[in-house]
């Protein structure tokens, strides 16, 4: 059992109302429901929930911090008072959430990284990724032991002039040679898909949908694209 969130959309309603209906919304998925006779059986996914976006807070649309209809939460699981800036909330009507903004940002921050990678690695004899060597280990366990791809991993040239570089390595993280690799745009779009999707997303339809993979991850982010300005998107922690 772990907590995880789930962004949940429920038809306009008043601030007030937005527990309420994302407890109908949520309700079919609940781990102690009674079923009736002859009602489809639908995976459950938790046994408690509460609105919760800590560490995926949605941007609000710079000047709409106080817009009255967007929600909140004022203390964490635990109890403690949360300390949320203006800017961030944990839901609202979709028209008030900047979506944009933190995949442009992302996307930023990918470009960067892909070209001071490539940059970097023009420099030295071409960089083959850690699952070059561990492909050659699982095809020779033997004649190419565990220690043996690891060491080679390491030790090509560009990787170790990278370890001297600490703030370029931060920038560009494990494995580059694997990630920032290919089409710049394509991995820009797949960074920024990843920025604002969590574990699940339950629909105006009530489709409860597990977002795992780029695919998922792109649907995930047209779906609330998609979406009228005065639905409500809000992020929920449950334990399931």
């Amino acid at each position: 059992m772990a907590k995880e969130r789930v962004t949940v959309c429920v038809p306009r309603c008043a601030p007030g109302d937005v527990p309420e209906a994302i407890g109908a919304a949520i309700a079919p998925y609940d781990y102690n429901r009674h079923s009736t006779p002859g009602e489809p059986e639908m995976e459950t996914w938790w046994d408690y929930w509460r609105i919760d976006g800590g560490g995926c807070e949605f941007l609000v649309v710079a000047g709409h911090e106080d817009d009255p209809r967007l929600i909140r939460a004022t203390h964490t699981l635990s109890g403690e008072a949360r300390d949320l800036p203006p800017s961030l909330c944990d839901g609202g009507p979709r028209g008030l959430l900047d979506l944009e903004a933190p995949r442009a940002q992302a996307a930023a921050e990918a470009r960067r990284a892909f070209e001071a990678w490539q940059e970097f690695a023009s420099r030295y004899p071409p960089v083959h990724p850690a699952s070059h060597f561990w492909a050659r280990h699982f095809a020779d366990p033997e004649g190419y032991p565990r220690i043996q791809a690891v060491e080679d991993y390491r030790t090509q040239p560009a990787l170790v002039a990278l370890a001297d570089r600490p703030e370029l390595e931060d920038l560009v993280g494990g494995d580059p040679a694997a990630r920032l690799v290919g089409d710049l745009g394509a991995h820009m779009r797949e960074v920024a898909d990843q920025t604002l999707p969590t574990h699940a997303l339950l629909t105006l339809d009530g489709r409860w949908l597990a977002i795992a993979g780029p695919e998922q991850r792109r649907y995930f982010n047209e779906y609330l694209d998609a979406l009228t300005p005065d639905t409500i998107v809000v992020r929920v922690l449950y334990h399931g």
